[in-house]
């Protein structure tokens, strides 16, 4: 029984290699198939009127299927065209090293043989079949399987001769859409398809130059023989010349040139072969003439045709494609529609964003692109219409003016109800975790935890001989704290490779910051001395350097350092010089007479808590009192004044910085820019006196300055650990991705008027030390990781030891209360 057991497993064995071997065949074949059929990628050049006519029969002609054929893969071929590109360059190489002639079009490959690697590196990485595989393919014709994205960008190769700028594809694309929508991820595929059809350009040309270099190779060794043998005379050299016909089975242009070269050059007479020549060929319709000049013309052509294409794959590679594949999107067009006129403002990534959603929900949802984007832009209509006279001020009704909130808001569930075509759609795993976002992270954690921890009880059990119990019960307590560090490491990472990471949608702000968003870069610091002051002023001018823009303000905020008394020996050497020095930036860069720079400073008050002088509530004080100031509030403890007719009236928004703190080339308008959208406008409950919707405050990742890190061994080894430290590296998404809210660390944007609404009056007097975290929990903060600040960190573990006891006592405070 055993035996025949045997024998049947091994049949089945058997079987089952048959099958996998037989199916292995034919998919190579199928592949060697789709390789072996080249496209001619030179056709009719049109002009503009013909080509837009070709586009709109092309696109009534395409018929297409949700049947993929996956041997069609496009890396299978780009891959092909590459090794066949790079066998020719070299070929070409060896030629060049060997003083032997290589066609004019060879010049262009040997230059420009980089710009064939880069783009093969580019599409490998940026090519995910996953996607590809979904694009509509051609069900008839010469491309049928493949995509009909790939179709498109081949015709534009074809009748532009390899030529492709920015209005040939808008143009075409224009008048294809005329005739044939195409979709969003197939329009966004574009870019990619076309230097694919550029690389088989490329390669066509490469195996046309492979192809005369052997018909020169041929004519070379005819001629050689000719010339060493006995071959002298007229008749014997016309009867090798049509054996070499007869062997290339037809008239060769290449070969005919090259050897009536050799002939022109050997300096013999050979009138009488010429004439002999002319005459075989008159015979077949053309003169040799003919035939040589034909070849120079196609040569010629070849060569352009080369040139073009690495031209065209230079000018693909540098191309902003943004703009123009949105001017070529229906869905962009009526996303445009936007009634309170926000998405028209948006930046390309934004809009992306917007598309890929309606992209995802149509699929899901089983209707067209055209489909949702109307059914969105129609609830925000009728938002608009409904509500537009009433609650204006209302931020949370504002926001359903908006059609991003019916795609990526809490009005995508007003969207999906309105179409329920295939009933119940099974929610994503996604959703579930960020419907139940506490329990699906707190929960994993807890069993993993108890999992690990129980197990070091039982092992402890097993191998005790005495005292069984008490040293159960240690081993329990010493193995629970690292036994959630690992649970947590485990959950964070599993966290972030399910969840997206959170994108916040924002506006361009292509002219610049306007004046219902001004915006002052505040930057609170105790002044030590002169030397600190100027040091900080120094700071504030390369913020500006890196953020020159209208209606962005700069202010240093200073206060005195604790005292025993009021006032100190040298407090006025500081005020002269921070006055001295700001006044100086303004005349630098400010010759309308709008200052730019001011300096505030607050004086001391005496703390019974601390038996000191100091200034009140030290940073979170200068803040509120700061933010008091630019409201035209002017009970504060600021004492001195760079200017005291500030033009705050419009400021909307406050960029807080450290000291330390670099402010990145344009980044504090890529700040403003995420606040001002309408998705993330805070929207304050005013019975719990929180921010329920939106972000008051918005907190970029923060990286270390190189110098700082590399100060010292003790810095590079902790700046190394990146998101050990949230204060130093906010880089982790895990809360923002899975909670929806991120960590405050004090270096961020908030909304000036929401800051003052809920915390002027509810945190008590002398009560925290660290002001961070809470301000974030009762404002909401957002962390975008995409934005990002620059500090410095601590050189002497000194340093980063009184650090670290400061937030201690921070958060020890924090939790007391």
């Amino acid at each position: 029984m055993n035996t025949n057991f045997g024998t049947i497993l091994l049949g089945i064995f058997l079987v089952i290699l048959s099958v996998s071997v037989v199916f292995s065949v034919i998919w190579i074949l199928l592949i060697k198939t789709r390789l072996d059929k080249k496209l001619s990628m030179r056709d009719a050049l049109l002009t503009s009127e013909e080509f837009e006519a070709h586009a709109k029969r092309t696109a009534a002609e395409h018929a297409v299927r949700k049947r993929r054929r996956y041997y069609n893969s496009p890396v299978i071929w780009m891959n092909q065209n590459y090794k066949t590109i790079l066998s020719v360059y070299k070929e070409l190489n060896l030629d060049i090293q060997k003083k032997h002639a290589v066609p004019p079009a060879a010049e262009w490959l040997l230059d420009n043989s980089y710009i064939i690697e880069e783009q093969v590196k580019s599409i490998r990485r940026d090519l995910h079949l996953q996607s590809y595989f979904k694009l509509p393919v051609l069900e008839s014709g010469f491309l049928k399987g493949y995509s009909r994205i790939f179709a498109v960008a081949v015709e534009l190769a074809m009748h532009t001769d390899g030529q492709i700028n920015e209005r040939v594809v808008s143009e075409y694309l224009k008048a294809y859409q005329s005739h044939g929508v195409l979709q969003e991820r197939e329009i966004w595929a574009l870019p990619l398809v076309i230097r694919l059809a550029m690389i088989d350009s490329i390669n066509n040309q490469c195996q046309k130059i492979r192809e005369a270099k052997s018909n020169w190779r041929k004519a070379d060794k005819a001629f050689e023989e000719w010339i060493s043998g006995d071959c002298k005379d007229s008749e014997c050299i016309m009867k090798a010349y049509k054996g070499c016909f007869v062997h290339l089975k037809q008239t060769n242009p290449s070969f005919l040139d090259q050897l009536f070269y050799h002939l022109r050059r050997s300096g013999n007479n050979y009138s009488e072969v010429n004439l002999a020549m002319e005459e075989y060929h008159s015979k077949l319709g053309l003169s040799v003439s003919q035939i040589i000049q034909q070849e120079h013309h196609v040569r010629s052509t070849n060569t352009v045709t080369l040139g073009n294409c690495f031209t065209s794959l230079r000018l693909i590679s540098t191309l902003d494609w943004g703009d123009l594949l949105a001017q070529a999107s229906f869905v962009d067009e009526i996303l445009s529609k936007d009634p309170d006129g926000t998405y028209p403002l948006m930046d390309i990534q934004s809009r992306n964003i917007y598309r890929g959603k309606i992209e995802e929900l149509a699929g899901v949802l089983g209707v067209s692109e055209l489909y949702i984007a109307e059914e969105a832009i129609k609830l925000a209509q009728k938002a608009y219409a409904e509500k537009q006279d009433r609650l204006t001020d209302n931020l949370s009704i504002q926001r359903t003016f908006h059609v991003g909130y019916y795609i990526i808001g809490e009005g995508v569930k007003d969207l999906r109800s309105k179409r329920n075509k295939r009933g119940k759609v099974l929610p994503k795993m996604t959703d579930v975790i960020k419907k139940y976002p506490e329990a699906m992270y707190l929960l994993p954690i807890a069993l993993i935890t108890f999992a690990l921890t129980f197990a070091a009880v039982r092992f402890s059990l097993f191998y005790a001989n005495d005292y069984r119990l008490l040293i159960s019960v240690f081993a329990g307590i010493a193995v629970f704290i690292p036994s959630s560090e690992i649970a947590v490491h485990i959950i964070n990472k599993l966290v972030c490779r399910t969840l997206p990471p959170a994108f916040f949608p924002r506006l361009e702000l292509k002219d610049g910051i306007p004046s219902e968003m001004s915006t002052v870069v505040a930057i609170p610091a105790l002044l030590n001395n002169p030397k600190h002051v100027n040091e900080l002023l120094e700071n504030m001018e390369s913020h500006y350097l890196s953020n020159r823009e209208k209606n962005l303000y700069f202010a240093l905020l200073g206060a005195f350092k604790d005292a025993d008394k009021k006032n100190m020996t040298g407090d006025s050497d500081i005020i002269a010089a921070a006055l001295r020095g700001v006044k100086k930036l303004n005349d630098k860069y400010s010759p309308n007479g709008i200052e730019i720079f001011y300096f505030f400073h607050r004086e001391r008050q005496f703390n019974e808590s601390n038996n000191k002088w100091i200034s009140w509530e030290r940073k979170r004080g200068t803040l509120l009192e700061f933010n008091d100031l630019v409201l035209g509030l002017e009970d504060t403890s600021f004492t001195y004044f760079s200017s005291h007719t500030p033009p705050f009236q419009q400021v909307r928004y406050i960029i807080t910085l450290d000291s330390d703190t670099v402010l990145p080339l344009g980044m504090a308008k890529k700040m403003i820019a995420v606040m001002a959208h309408p998705l993330n406008r805070p929207v304050i409950d005013l019975h719990k006196n929180i921010v329920i919707e939106g972000y008051g405050i918005i907190q970029p990742r923060v990286d270390v300055d190189a110098e700082s890190a590399n100060l010292s061994f003790f810095s590079r080894i902790l700046t190394g650990q990146e998101g050990i430290d949230p204060y130093a590296n906010a880089i982790s998404n895990v809360y923002q991705d899975l909670f929806g809210e991120g960590i405050f660390t004090g270096k961020g944007i908030y909304d000036l008027r929401t800051f003052q609404t809920i915390l002027k009056d509810s945190i008590p007097l002398d009560s925290i030390l660290s002001h961070d975290l809470l301000e974030g929990s009762f404002l909401r903060a957002g962390l975008v990781t995409d934005l990002k600040l620059v500090d410095s960190y601590p050189s002497k573990y000194n340093a980063y030891s009184a650090r670290q006891h400061r937030w201690v006592r921070g958060d020890w405070k924090l939790l007391r209360q």
